[in-house]
């Protein structure tokens, strides 16, 4: 288990500098073309609260917050993909990295990891789906 210091790493707003792979990814992930359109030209800030274990990770654009998710490391939860699809979520730490695995086993599984580099000014959130991996990289504000 993650000791405070390696989880208050990921705490503080966070902006979107570069993504690879995001279109492919968001295919993979069944997304509609208007909706693939529309995320790939917004600039989101990811603002995480932390508190203890207990997660609270909100996308946002300038004018709406995107997407809530609400966590605790080594639990479960019901995560909203990029589809509008529910899926139920573990949460684990692994290596330095919040890894967030889908329990609901889709095919090919989902899985997306955030970890932040040593001098906690950069995170990188990889999503995987299947042969698809999206590297989104994240600068801190």
């Amino acid at each position: 288990m993650a000791n405070e210091a390696e989880l208050l790493k990921f705490a503080g707003k966070w902006k979107l500098e570069k993504s690879e792979n995001f279109d492919e990814y968001l295919r993979k992930m069944d997304v509609m073309l208007p909706m693939r359109a529309a995320a790939k030209v917004m600039t989101p800030t990811c603002e995480i609260a932390v508190e203890g274990n207990n997660f609270v990770i909100k996308m946002n654009v300038p004018v709406i917050t995107l997407h809530v998710q609400k966590f605790k490391i080594n639990d479960s939860f019901e995560d909203m993909l990029p589809n509008g699809n529910k899926q139920l979520t573990q949460v684990s730490w692994e290596d330095g990295k919040i890894v967030l695995r889908e329990v609901d086993k889709s095919d090919p599984p989902h899985v997306v990891t955030r970890e932040v580099n040593e001098n906690g000014t950069e995170m990188i959130m990889t999503c995987i789906k299947g042969d698809i991996v999206c590297k989104r990289h994240y600068r801190k504000m």
